[in-house]
């Protein structure tokens, strides 16, 4: 292993010059190219709250909540899939809606 070596004097040098080097007005030009912040950054997110919301209901509506049978501790432990069957697309419902929500609450413009 190289062992520390002392202040480099190049090092040291640019590190004492931190001053503006004139770019001939390159900078400016690059700010000015890049294109302009959107107005509307609220419609994506509040789009994609309105069709969580909707696919909520739908799957409220729609889904055979009546008909799902009981989860309970035994039916996982005996691995019945006439029981275990229907919760995957429950599951897969439910996870999309919050995966959708979660989406509209961190967007970043």
């Amino acid at each position: 292993m190289n062992a520390p070596e002392e202040m480099d004097p190049l090092d040291a040098l640019l590190r004492e010059q931190n001053t503006y080097i004139d770019d001939g007005g390159f900078t400016a030009r690059v700010i000015a190219a890049l294109p302009q912040r959107r107005r509307h950054s609220w419609l994506r997110p509040a789009l994609l709250l309105g069709a969580a919301a909707i696919g909520a209901a739908l799957a409220i509506r729609w889904l055979p909540w009546e008909s799902l049978p009981p989860l309970d501790l035994s039916a996982l432990l005996s691995l019945d899939f006439q029981v275990l069957t229907p919760w995957p697309s429950v599951l897969l419902v439910v996870v999309s809606i919050l995966w959708a929500v979660m989406a509209a609450v961190q967007w970043d413009d």
